[in-house]
């Protein structure tokens, strides 16, 4: 199975088209996005490869024009690793946030069953892009319900 999704970034001039595909094994989510702050024009590919529970494995970030490259990977169970460098300071988180797409926001929502007014607060592997600094944040979401086909948080 096969997904295709365009946005349109609000917050600031750009746009991301993102391949979402599912097979017996992974779902793996490819990007490219483009934006543009007040000093460049950024282009950036990322693919993220993802177990069946959306657990994340894999996190690949380049930014096009440029040396920047990471690549990550994970265990599924909170241990992160920088080819074979262990990020000890990401220890426990489960997710990435990737700071230029808002996909990486439905990887918790798409991992648990939700209730109604549920609230979870969980550790990101929080991904600062352009520059890919990588910080380990706490993230709040919120199930408020569905509304149509579609779940808010």
């Amino acid at each position: 199975m096969e997904t295709k999704i365009l946005w349109e970034h609000i917050e600031q001039s750009g746009s991301e088209y993102l391949k979402i595909s599912v097979d017996e094994k992974n779902v793996t989510a490819q990007g490219v996005v483009l934006f543009a702050t007040k000093k460049d024009i950024h282009h950036i590919t990322y693919s993220i490869i993802m177990d069946q529970n959306w657990l994340t494995r894999r996190v690949d970030i380049k930014e096009e024009g440029t040396q920047r490259v990471l690549s990550l990977y994970s265990d599924g169970k909170g241990n992160w690793r920088a080819g074979d460098e262990p990020l000890l300071e990401m220890q426990g988180a489960i997710d990435v946030d990737l700071s230029m797409t808002p996909f990486s926001n439905t990887l918790p929502i798409n991992r648990f069953n939700w209730d109604e007014g549920q609230e979870r607060e969980l550790d990101m592997v929080y991904v600062e892009v352009p520059g890919f600094k990588l910080v380990k944040v706490k993230q709040h979401y919120t199930f408020l319900g569905n509304e149509g086909d579609l779940r808010k948080f």
